[in-house]
């Protein structure tokens, strides 16, 4: 009994040994915990085994609990600094026409942010955290100019026909009715007749390749304001 005592008392001076090199804590539970241990020690020296026995693990009790706080102070500071830069970058967004140009992107974060501030205010800090880190995930491909459509669907235009060279002179094609052999080189295989590039159709999707090292991703959108690729 008395040998188990001794290991029990050991123990609890070692961990608190720990803790107090880390500096994990400042708070009620641990000031408890130092308490209790000293407790602990003067009962030992007085030869009152069984009350150092239940001081050392109500020590013990309060030193998980000091541990149990700082995980979650620890936490709540790590969900803290990733909604505000969560709510930066949304702002950023706003700013830099996402809810316009990319709004699948914007409308994903948007939740992101609303699941990452519901989880806060529950507690779930961990949840809150990777809510908010999915926030800067998922606006990490916006940009603020919006690349310029991979392809363009040709379009029934009754007072001005679709043609090769006026859908290359489009300021978000290449700005450039010259430039039309470039579409007709990368599309005319999906041709009715390949031999003849001014037969084509509305509807028909052409595949618009980049030229100046320009980036371009998606299909054009009417709704989106595209910057003028210079004219070469």
């Amino acid at each position: 009994m008395k040998r188990s005592i001794i290991i029990i008392a050991l123990a609890v001076a070692a961990g608190f040994g720990i803790l107090s090199a880390q500096s994990l804590a400042d708070n009620s539970y641990y000031t408890k915990s130092q308490e209790l241990r000293a407790l602990a020690d003067s009962a030992f020296s007085n030869g009152d085994y069984d009350a150092a026995a239940d001081y050392a693990a109500q020590a013990q009790e309060y030193s998980s609990l000091s541990d149990q706080y700082v995980e979650k102070m620890l936490a709540m500071s790590a969900a803290d600094k990733a909604i505000r830069q969560a709510k930066d970058r949304m702002a950023w967004a706003e700013s830099a026409k996402a809810p316009a140009n990319w709004p699948k992107e914007y409308g994903t974060a948007q939740g992101e942010l609303s699941a990452a501030l519901a989880s806060y205010d529950k507690e779930d800090f961990k949840g809150a955290l990777d809510h908010a880190n999915g926030v800067l995930s998922v606006l990490a491909s916006v940009t603020e100019t919006l690349p310029l459509p991979a392809t363009y669907t040709v379009r029934l235009i009754p007072e001005r026909r679709d043609c090769l060279w006026r859908i290359a002179e489009y300021s978000f094609i290449y700005n450039n009715p010259l430039k039309w052999p470039v579409i007709y080189e990368a599309n005319k295989k999906t041709f009715r007749d390949p031999s003849n590039p001014n037969l084509i159709f509305p509807g028909q999707v052409l595949v618009i390749p980049s030229i100046a090292g320009e980036t371009r991703a998606g299909a054009w959108d009417p709704s989106k304001t595209y910057t003028p690729l210079p004219r070469k």
